[in-house]
């Protein structure tokens, strides 16, 4: 049963669980932008953004290394700013995280593994120009679980731990600003709490289960332009 956006979608319910599922999440965009709009147009201290990107991600403890997982962010925000070099921003996006082992059939290993986690992503991020046309920006942030699937090579997965309805990370980025309209940004998010324990429940000092880990690459449009 789809119970958006807080109940988790398998994403291998094809077609009708996921076409309804993205049709949700575009009325949900469309509503959002329509907000951002008006913000940007009441205010000179708010300022909407539309925000997209690519993601490199794994997950830490399950014994795989590597950002092997490519996954898309996407999704809008709105910018509140404090003063002429720094601003508060809150954003909502559609974050897909995961990990993936590729077969390795020249070197005789036909094991294969993928996993997909799909996030209503929501950062808070405090945002500051530190050089000329050079920002940092850092935030907590929380993601919602809104799909997941997991297969090795023989399929999917029928027994497994479920993952944690909620991630709580900690995001950092460098970024650039290309115009007084668009910024491109380096970010990395790392999960804080495990999104989902270990076989057994099986924990050692810090070590306490399994962790997104996610490098992101994302162009920033700001529907007002900004003063440089």
């Amino acid at each position: 049963m789809l119970q958006f956006p807080y109940a988790a979608v398998n994403v291998s319910d094809w077609p009708f669980g996921c076409f309804a599922y993205f049709c949700s999440m575009r009325s949900f965009y469309a509503l959002l932008l329509l907000l951002l709009i008006s913000l940007s147009a009441q205010s000179q201290r708010f300022t909407g953004e539309l925000i997209g990107g690519m993601a490199g991600t794994q997950v830490s403890g399950d014994q795989l290394s590597g950002f092997d997982k490519g996954g898309i962010l996407t999704g809008a925000g709105v910018k509140m700013k404090l003063g002429t070099k720094s601003d508060l921003g809150f954003r909502i996006l559609y974050f897909q995280k995961g990990s993936r082992k590729p077969s390795d059939l020249e070197n005789g290993d036909p094991s294969y593994y993928l996993l997909r986690l799909n996030y209503l992503e929501v950062p808070i991020l405090y945002r500051n120009k530190i050089y000329k046309k050079f920002f940092v920006e850092a935030g907590p942030s929380i993601g919602f679980l809104v799909g997941s699937s997991e297969q090795d090579q023989d399929g999917e997965l029928a027994l497994r731990t479920e993952f944690n309805d909620l991630d709580f990370s900690a995001a950092l980025g460098l970024g650039y600003s290309l115009s007084p309209k668009a910024d491109f940004t380096f970010g990395y998010y790392q999960s804080l709490i495990p999104v989902r324990p270990h076989s057994g429940n099986a924990q050692y000092r810090l070590n306490q289960g399994q962790y997104n880990s996610s490098i992101t690459f994302t162009l920033t449009y700001n529907l007002i332009p900004r003063g440089e």
